[in-house]
């Protein structure tokens, strides 16, 4: 049976604002990503100092939680807990880089292009994996996973 499902676009809007003294300093950013005929949205529970893959990206095929990487095209990780931190690990082929994300905010991915060394005018990695540490607590995370 042939699919029968038709690409999509995906909308994307970021509000920032600040009122100083009645004074409203507002930018909005919006994006709008076509032919999507695959999006995940997960929210889930990282033990206390226990690593997890958040998802990966080295398949060639969408399966349970594997995307192919060439196709990503939006990923946002958001840290749902109000009090701790997590590490957010995203990994290539030829290594790796860590951040925290603070508790109650976000961290994007764009593109599934990286480098983990010095920039030298080509990324020539792409990202296979994402992992999740929970440092000190457990800690409830959300991800929206866009793929064209």
């Amino acid at each position: 049976m042939a699919s029968t499902l038709t690409a999509t676009s995906f909308n994307i809007k970021i509000t920032e604002e600040h009122i100083i003294r009645n004074s409203v300093i507002k930018n909005e950013v919006t994006r709008t990503i076509t032919g999507v005929k695959n999006i995940d949205h997960r929210i889930v529970t990282c033990p206390n100092t226990t690593s997890i893959d958040l998802f990966n990206l080295d398949g060639i095929n969408p399966g349970a939680g594997t995307f192919p990487s060439g196709s990503l095209q939006y990923v946002r990780i958001t840290n749902l807990d109000d009090t701790y931190s997590v590490a957010v690990t995203i990994s290539g082929s030829q290594g790796n880089f860590t951040q925290e994300l603070t508790p109650t905010n976000s961290v994007f991915i764009v593109s599934s292009n990286v480098t983990s060394s010095n920039f030298d005018g080509s990324f020539g990695d792409d990202i296979e994996a994402v992992k999740i540490y929970a440092i000190s607590s457990s800690v409830d995370i959300e991800y929206t996973l866009v793929n064209a």
